[in-house]
């Protein structure tokens, strides 16, 4: 409790050792509980109280990990936006829990790095852990549904590193690919992503952060030369979803879905409505918001370097 109430006064990036600890409390002897602080505190609590069930509850075995809730809800209850929101939360915190337990049990195996970092934090008391927790959450949270980003105030999105994580993630991608030729190739001949002038620049243009539709659309030209032309038919018919999202992404941006029968131009469009709205919270993106753009390019990448990572030749 110490803890949380530490981050909301000092903010995100401040030290939870004892000394740290110890100066907050000592300079917040005249803290009154009538303080936008102390009502965000008082509120956080009632909104994970009212929402987590015994359960769910009987997962909150870690006090970092509580500190790392509290401070995710205390985000939230900033915003003003919160009601209705505890058992979405909560559900969300429940399977987080759960994959990070996965993940952890994995190790090295591991198909999504974030959790591992996630845990380093939890198992080292190191300043800067607060801030990466946070912003893990916030990515996991974003994932899990998109559309909670309008919960959120512009600080709290920050706090995302969105950006550094779509870099990083497509980072990972290039070197999980160059791994994957390179067993590939040891075994057949050849590599499993045949290297071309339209993948090579994939490969470097798809860490770049977009900020609109018409990036947007670029991004998913880049994605389809790189996961559907790129890998051809060298999987064997065992394509991961992700790849085959990209595919259904880009024939909605290239092709036109409203020519053929009805009944399946009905299908081709609530298909790719579903598929978009699993990575952006909403059906389409033309009439998405320019900022939420990023959210899609995250989640993306991150469904990508998973199913990489789940490849094995």
């Amino acid at each position: 409790m110490a803890k949380t109430a530490a981050l909301e006064i000092e903010g995100i990036d401040s030290g939870l050792r004892y000394g740290d600890l110890l100066a907050v409390l000592e300079s917040q002897a005249a803290f009154s509980p009538k303080s936008n602080v102390a009502k965000r505190l008082t509120a956080g609590l009632d909104f994970v109280n009212g929402g987590f069930s015994d359960q769910q509850v009987a997962l909150l075995r870690n006090r970092t990990v509580v500190q790392s809730l509290l401070t995710l809800v205390c985000r939230l209850i900033q915003s003003g936006k919160f009601e209705t929101q505890e058992k979405r939360i909560a559900e969300f915190f429940e399977k987080f829990l759960g994959e990070l337990a996965h993940q952890v049990e994995l190790g090295r195996q591991a198909t999504d790095t974030d959790y591992l970092d996630f845990q380093r934090t939890v198992n080292a008391n190191v300043k800067s852990g607060p801030q990466t927790r946070q912003g893990i959450l916030l990515r996991k949270l974003l994932a899990f549904d998109p559309s909670v980003i309008d919960l959120f105030d512009a600080a709290a999105v920050a706090e995302t590193g969105l950006s550094t994580a779509v870099r990083q993630d497509a980072t990972g991608i290039s070197q999980r690919i160059a791994d994957l030729n390179s067993q590939h190739s040891a075994k057949h001949g050849e590599d499993l992503f045949k290297a071309t002038n339209k993948t090579v620049q994939a490969r470097l243009a798809i860490g770049t952060p977009v900020k609109n539709y018409e990036e947007y659309k670029d991004l998913i030209e880049h994605m389809y030369f790189l996961f559907h032309e790129g890998v051809g038919n060298r999987l064997g018919g065992k394509t991961p979803r992700s790849f085959a999202d990209v595919n259904t992404l880009r024939t909605e941006l290239q092709h036109d879905v409203d020519h053929g029968v009805p009944a399946k131009v009905r299908a081709k469009k609530k298909k790719t409505g579903t598929v978009f709205e699993r990575y952006s919270g909403v059906p389409s993106p033309v009439s998405l918001a320019p900022e939420r753009f990023l959210v899609v390019q995250s989640n993306l990448l991150s469904a990508l370097k998973a199913d990489l990572m789940g490849i094995v030749i």
